[in-house]
């Protein structure tokens, strides 16, 4: 009787989970709704940083940092005193990072880098994703369209996935991962091999039996790459020390993807929505003529606060992770 009496309590409270499960399936049915997951990864992120609202994304990112910035250095000081000299551009350069940086964070941290990584786009591009090289680099990362294609980022006609800050910085962050492993952790030879190539650096390497960067034959351009990034992070992680003030850029996401299941024309949506065009270019600038293809693998970056407006524009298309 017992024994009966627990096989009834047993079932009891399985039919209950099994209900309460039915109901959370059909909540998180992706049929009612279009947003998707842009922060996905293989790891999770700590988003509790988020919930202060008083709290700047440049703190959240300095809690990232892990290097030595190396001020005691000749070369890190003179790079620190160029960008003091021009405050004024050094604060363009770090508004400009306003849509994205939270997202480059958030991927950084979630991958266990070091969070000065997230400032590379101030050096390669100055946080522009338009940013063309005359050697063909293209985008935030500064992607050449080899490396690109090798690390999963789409290069076609009519359409550039370096340029897209969900992609291209994925894929830039998954090298850095590599790089990271490849060089046993010494992140001042991985972020210079990002710059001036690995075979480059482990050619020096073995060159001089060396392993510190600050000592190895490297490229002028690599020399001055890591100083000036460490320089960077050195003013983000102390403004007050060094008189800066920075772009006040809360601790939000700026933006999300929503899935397209037909073509979508940017100025027809601003207009629509309610969303400056600058805004919409600024997010998507991937799409090079102005329009978002029909595809199965088609998204559309928007401000995460007209998301809900979009949606009713577009429909109610499949959700999809990104």
């Amino acid at each position: 009787m017992q024994a009966l009496t627990n096989i009834t309590k047993y079932l009891s409270k399985y039919l209950i989970l099994v209900v309460l499960s039915c109901s959370l399936l059909m909540v998180m049915d992706p049929r009612n709704t279009t947003i998707m997951d842009i922060t996905s990864t293989n790891t999770n992120i700590d988003e509790s940083a988020a919930s202060n609202p008083d709290e700047t994304v440049w703190d959240s990112l300095s809690r990232e940092f892990k290097l030595d910035h190396k001020v005691q250095t000749a070369q890190v000081q003179a790079e620190i005193r160029k960008l003091l000299a021009d405050q004024n551009k050094l604060y363009q350069i770090l508004t400009a990072a306003a849509p994205y940086i939270y997202f480059i964070q958030q991927q950084t941290q979630a991958r266990g880098l070091p969070g000065e990584l997230a400032l590379i786009p101030f050096i390669e591009s100055e946080f522009n994703p338009n940013d063309h090289s005359n050697k063909g680099a293209t985008g935030l990362w500064q992607l050449m369209s080899g490396t690109a294609r090798e690390l999963g980022v789409k290069v076609k006609a009519g359409y550039d996935g370096r340029r897209n800050v969900v992609a291209s910085t994925k894929a830039a962050l998954a090298y850095f991962k590599d790089l990271g492993n490849n060089f046993n952790g010494n992140w001042y030879l991985a972020i210079a091999a990002y710059n001036c190539g690995q075979v480059k650096v482990e050619s020096a390497v073995r060159r001089t039996g060396s392993k510190s960067f600050w000592n190895l034959p490297l490229p002028k351009e690599t020399k001055y790459y890591v100083p000036k990034l460490l320089a960077v992070a050195e003013i983000v992680e102390n403004p007050q020390k060094y008189g800066v003030a920075l772009p006040a850029i809360t601790n939000q996401p700026y933006f999300t993807a929503v899935k397209v299941d037909k073509a979508v024309n940017l100025t027809k949506l601003a207009k629509s929505s309610g969303i400056n065009i600058k805004t919409l270019n600024t997010l998507n600038p991937d799409y090079k003529q102005g329009t978002v293809p029909k595809g199965k693998d088609s998204t559309l970056l928007v401000p995460i606060k007209k998301a809900s407006v979009v949606q009713a524009q577009l429909g109610k298309p499949k959700a999809q992770t990104a």
